[in-house]
């Protein structure tokens, strides 16, 4: 909101006041307003600036300086008219780019004399900057005709352009970039960050207010040019603090890295911050223009731009500041210093902590520093009325030469192939050290501190010398005294055969070396200890005899100063005899045809186990170590034995005790008697007698009245229906069950018609002949038919008349319930049911 008070007069009644920092430059090339600006990397006299004749869609201008800002001429457009543009950017002194309105975006590679439309972006209505980080890297902001995203990347130097992905699709005022995947922008309302190269956007929370400009020098510090404020931060947005000025619109920003920032906006005010944003100061006090851009240049001078054509300059700061082309050297060494001060030094006045010369008035002097240590520079410089310092503590490293050690120690005399170690005493300044043998065919030295490993050759004999040198990032230092070493002949090393396994008693192995020297004598040891057996070499394989202890052997050679290890251990293994074989454990009584399993506790020292079976046709055995399977044959009764023994290369141990085993058939019990009875009868069943068997027996339909127990029973049948008969016979060692022996039951009831004469048959149940017998005579010829229960004509006999008695042969017919009837030709005299049983 536009506000008037007495607050802005008195404010800008102190600006007023303020002496000028900024100098306006009286030949800008133009008076259109002029919205961007830029002068190329590492450039201090060549820059550019761009803009257009009004504030809204008018023609465009872009105006060039060759001479630091003093003078600017208009390079483009050369003849006509181009659109109005708000946004430039040279990455060097040929190559830039610049946008505005109406989509308008164009190239230039020859410094500006030529420029040539490009393809950024679309839908776009103006394009409001456009900034790059380094050669490869810009973007460029807009405002759009669409909701699309308004910022385009290029990662290829502008030859190619792409829009954002997401999170930016408004319009935008500003943009910048904090490092090289770091930027912020704002809309009016928005602050907006990217954190890869300004491809995707979130929001960054800042103070309500509308937003005009904004630039960041680093993740962290940054400010916002708003309406009536300026904004600061040093934590990429966390916090904020605020500068009020009253009325003033301020697009135009700069901040750097050491927390300094100016801002300037409304009547060219420009306000300084040097702590920050933490406060604020007028740095220029304006007249009518409004400015939008401030750029800076390597030397220090700041350069804005506005309307009406306004272009400012401010001065470098007069402040001392050096480089050196080394900061670590060695002493003796030559530093070569540049100033790099600001402002316009007249007269410079070094000092040299630890150097030659320690003083300089040059501007560019060469320092000699010889003792080695950490040293201050101080540089002062003045301009005829201002002085300025700076000093930049231990800033010169002056690196000591390495000193030459002392005489390396360690063993003056070294078998062939033999490792020693060696050391030297530390030294100051080194960074690490240089060990040397000579001759070098004497052996190796392995490692690069004040010890190291000597590995002397097996091919050489003789003196050879050790020396070491210190050494550091300045060189090498002087080399020690030398060490004598002599290397002295070591034993040949041989192959140490034999070994194996015997029996105890017979003798033991004989150990031997396939070779041998002479004047070398050669010890056999037994797990590292010796066992006094040292043969003399001869030039030949030699013996060590017959070793009867058991264990690892090893043997070693030496002459009078060094010894080697043979390669090669045997080892002897002492077998003895197998003990005797625990017992069998397994069934004392088995049944034949049946298969059991018997277990010994072994035999000591036996590599197998030998079962014996006695005798053999009892079974077959299936031997699996402690273990033996028996399958009984099924034609083999009595008693058996079983035993073991154990056995290895040195013979056979002592046979197991035996153990009996009683092996007993199995039963097969049979049951024989009635399957068809009647209701109540009695019926005997029985099975083979067997002495010494036992037998249970299980009735279901019925009851056993008398034999339980023995091989015969007497079964009283219940009610019509189903039973069985089962028995199952035990011998005491075996036992075994029949199946079920199934009976059935039937009610065995006659049926008389009262018409009919008397009639008797019997017996009932028959298995042969059946009996018909009439209580009178017939008075008439009949018939007698037999049929079985199911309808089928068994027999048909006639009878004449005067019959009393008839039998009929019933020893063909199957077991089962049978109909008879006894009829004339006119009339059933009577039926009754007969049984028929095998």
């Amino acid at each position: 909101m536009k506000k008037i008070s007495l607050t802005v007069f008195s404010l800008a009644l102190a600006i007023a006041s303020i002496a000028q920092n900024w100098n306006a430059v009286t030949n800008s090339g133009t008076s259109f307003i002029l919205y961007g600006m830029s002068f190329p990397s590492g450039q201090n006299n060549i820059g550019y600036a761009c803009g257009m004749q009004y504030t809204y869609n008018a023609d465009g201008i872009i105006v060039k300086t060759t001479d630091g800002g003093d003078n600017w001429t208009q390079i483009w457009p050369v003849s006509g008219d181009i659109d109005g543009l708000q946004g430039i950017w040279f990455i060097n002194e040929t190559l830039g780019f610049a946008g505005g309105w109406n989509n308008y975006f164009i190239k230039t590679t020859d410094g500006g004399a030529t420029w040539n439309p490009v393809s950024c972006g679309s839908n776009v209505w103006y394009y409001t900057d456009v900034v790059f980080y380094d050669a490869n890297n810009g973007v460029a902001s807009a405002f759009m005709n669409t909701s699309d995203q308004c910022v385009f990347i290029t990662s290829d130097g502008g030859n190619t352009w792409t829009p954002a992905t997401s999170g930016i699709a408004t319009n935008l005022m500003g943009i910048c970039y904090a490092d090289q995947t770091t930027l912020y922008a704002v809309s009016t309302t928005t602050l907006y960050k990217s954190v890869d190269g300004g491809h995707n956007w979130t929001t960054v929370n800042a103070p309500a207010g509308m937003y005009f400009g904004i630039d960041f020098a680093d993740p962290n510090f940054g400010v916002i040019g708003a309406e009536e404020e300026i904004y600061a931060t040093n934590d990429g947005g966390a916090t904020w603090t605020t500068f009020t000025t009253g009325y003033e619109n301020f697009y135009a920003t700069k901040a750097f890295s050491d927390g300094t920032a100016y801002v300037g906006g409304t009547n060219t005010n420009i306000y300084a911050t040097y702590d920050y944003g933490n406060s604020w100061a007028a740095d220029n006090a304006g007249t009518t223009s409004h400015l939008y851009r401030i750029r800076s240049t390597p030397d220090g001078t700041l350069t804005a731009c506005g309307s009406q054509g306004t272009i400012m300059q401010r001065p470098p700061v007069l402040a001392a500041n050096f480089s050196a082309d080394n900061t670590n050297v060695c002493e003796g060494s030559t530093v070569n210093f540049t100033d790099m001060s600001t402002g316009a030094v007249t007269s410079w006045n070094w000092t040299f902590e630890g150097g030659t010369p320690a003083t300089s008035t040059d501007q560019n002097p060469s320092v000699t520093y010889n003792t080695s240590g950490s040293y201050d520079v101080t540089l002062e410089v003045s301009n005829g009325s201002i002085t300025n310092s700076t000093t930049e503590t231990d800033y010169i490293t002056v690196i000591p030469n390495a000193v030459q050690p002392s005489t390396p120690s360690g063993p003056d005399v070294v078998c062939g192939g033999e490792a020693a170690q060696y050391t030297t005493s530390p030294v100051s300044g080194a960074d690490s050290y240089i060990w040397v043998v000579d001759p070098q065919d004497a052996g190796t030295l392995n490692g690069t501190g004040i010890s190291v490993a000597f590995t002397a050759a097996t091919d050489w004999t003789g003196t050879c010398n050790i020396t070491v040198a210190a050494e550091n990032s300045c060189g090498i230092g002087p080399y020690s005294q030398e060490l004598s070493v002599t290397i002295q002949l070591s034993p040949d090393s041989y192959f140490l055969d034999g070994g194996g396994s015997y029996c105890e008693g017979s003798g033991g192995l004989e150990l031997t070396l396939d070779g041998s020297q002479s004047g070398v004598d050669y010890e056999l040891f037994l797990y590292g200890s010796t066992t006094g057996v040292i043969v003399a070499g001869t030039g030949s394989p030699i013996s060590f005899g017959f070793q009867t202890a058991g264990g690892a052997y090893s043997a070693t050679g030496y002459n009078s100063s060094c010894s080697v290890n043979m390669t090669g251990q045997p080892f002897i293994l002492v077998l003895n005899t197998p003990g005797q074989a625990g017992q069998p454990e397994g069934p004392e009584s088995v049944c034949n045809n049946s298969f059991t399993t018997y277990i010994t506790s072994g035999s000591t020292d036996a590599d197998t186990l030998i079962w014996v079976l006695d005798p053999a046709e009892a079974g077959n055995m299936t031997p699996g170590g402690n273990l033996v399977e028996i399958e009984w044959d099924d034609s083999f009764t009595g008693t058996a034995t079983l035993s073991v023994y154990g056995s290895n290369d040195c013979g056979d141990g002592s046979s197991s005790p035996e153990q009996e085993i009683n092996v007993s058939n199995v039963p097969a019990p049979e049951i024989s008697g009635l399957n068809l009875v009647c209701e109540d009868d009695y019926a005997d069943y029985s099975t083979t007698e067997n002495p010494g068997s036992t037998y249970t027996w299980t009735v279901e339909g019925g009851s056993i009245t008398s034999g339980a127990g023995t091989y015969q029973i007497t079964v009283q049948w219940g009610t019509f229906g189903n039973g069985y008969v089962r028995v199952a016979e035990d011998n005491g060692a075996c036992s075994d069950s029949t199946e079920n022996f199934e009976v059935q039951i039937d009610e065995c009831t006659g049926i008389e018609d009262p018409q009919s004469a008397d009639l008797r048959i019997y017996p009932n149940p028959t298995s042969s002949v059946l009996t018909i017998e009439f209580g009178q005579n017939l008075s008439d010829r009949s018939l007698i038919k037999v049929w079985n229960m199911y309808g089928k004509l068994m027999d048909e006999t006639a009878v004449e008349k005067g019959t009393g008695k008839v039998n009929i042969n019933v020893s063909e017919y199957p077991s089962g319930m049978y109909l008879l009837e006894v009829g004339s030709q006119s009339i059933k005299l009577d039926q009754q049911r007969f049984m028929v049983i095998r």
